[in-house]
């Protein structure tokens, strides 16, 4: 009931935002006495499509300025789907990867953590700081006597209220959760850091065993503490724990209502792979293979994926050829893997299903 209260209270904001934007574009227009054609209404459509995406760019790009600024390192850097990635070799390869529930993310490896002096807030407010300038630079230098102005200034708006108002997993709901603990501020930083040290090729069963040492959920719950659990199904897999890993699963599982919306996915889709492979005959199987945003989300051209369809196949459908030809499949993404650690993780799998498959199945 909470999670509904909560996902009911976002949309009922995102809307407000929404209305007091619209409701904004037109006060301006009308204050000025514009007297628009269809054209100009076509034009000004336009307009809010394309400087909506300026804001997104000078969104992530703000976040990638003030964390440069307290001492971070860029990693990653992405609008939609358009991903660059920083290697270790110093060159910057291109990537296609999404993620659902965000439209960009410029991901940075932290300074050394240190407690009590972990600098989050201008990384994380960044993106909002950027957005208001830039929008209050426009509005000094052309005022709302142009259409193209006055929209850029109306998605400026739209893009800091929705990421400054904390709802979802968005920045503003990030730094309310930071500030609340010591707890959740390592938790954050451990995030940043895992990523940074999976994007130079460490994989998990390589990272520091204290970064799975779970951290005490103060001073409640949240997707920090979340995130955490699903680093250690990750190292359970790589390790073909079968056991520990769906011991993981099965307590995500009991709660998976209270877990955002990008995680619910990650834990059905990881769910089939360790059923599939444990307990091929559980019924929540078939409705977790058939799941539509499941479904969705591998369709992705991610090894990941293909591990989970392969595994599915296999175990579930004892459908050797298409098992294989999956493992194939997946086999040819190890370059658009988001980072290099993932890749070799899931090359780990992908290996052993392999041969798991071939030695069952000699003639």
């Amino acid at each position: 009931m909470k999670k509904k209260v909560k996902k009911v209270g976002s949309i009922l904001i995102s809307l407000g935002v929404g209305g007091i934007g619209g409701y904004f574009g037109g006060y301006l227009i009308a204050k000025n006495n514009l007297d628009l054609s269809v054209l100009d209404i076509l034009i000004f459509v336009f307009a809010l499509i394309i400087t909506y995406i300026l804001q997104i760019i000078i969104h992530e790009t703000g976040h990638g300025v003030f964390g440069k600024i307290t001492g971070y390192k860029m990693v990653s850097y992405r609008i939609f789907s358009f991903m660059w990635v920083w290697q270790p070799n110093g060159r910057i390869a291109f990537r296609r990867f999404n993620v659902p529930g965000t439209l960009g993310q410029c991901l940075m490896a932290p300074p050394t953590y240190e407690k009590g002096k972990f600098p989050f807030r201008l990384y994380l407010l960044g993106g909002v700081l950027a957005n208001a300038f830039a929008s209050g630079l426009v509005w000094t230098l052309f005022g709302f006597h142009s259409l193209i102005a006055v929209a850029f200034i109306v998605t400026g708006l739209f893009t800091v209220l929705t990421n400054a108002i904390p709802m979802g997993f968005n920045d503003g709901m990030s730094v309310k959760t930071a500030i609340s603990s010591e707890e959740q501020q390592y938790l954050l930083y451990l995030q940043f850091e895992v990523n940074a040290l999976l994007n130079q090729g460490f994989s998990y069963i390589e990272l520091p065993k204290t970064y799975f040492e779970l951290v005490p959920a103060i001073p409640k719950q949240t997707y920090s503490n979340d995130y955490q659990q699903f680093l250690k199904i990750a190292r359970f897999s790589e390790e073909l724990d079968w056991k520990s890993l769906n011991e993981a699963l099965e307590s995500l599982w009991l709660r998976k209502d209270e877990l955002i919306s990008i995680y619910q996915i990650e834990v059905k889709k990881e769910m089939i792979f360790s059923l599939a492979i444990t307990k091929p005959g559980d019924s929540r199987l078939t409705e977790l293979w058939f799941d539509k945003k499941v479904q969705l989300s591998l369709k992705q051209p991610l090894m990941g994926n293909k591990r989970i369809e392969a595994t599915y196949y296999y175990f579930v459908e004892n459908d050797v050829k298409t098992a294989l030809d999956c493992l194939k499949k997946g086999k040819s993404f190890v370059n658009k893997a988001p980072n290099l650690g993932d890749a070799k993780a899931e090359l780990t799998l992908n290996d052993w299903l392999y041969t798991e498959i071939l030695d069952n199945n000699k003639n």
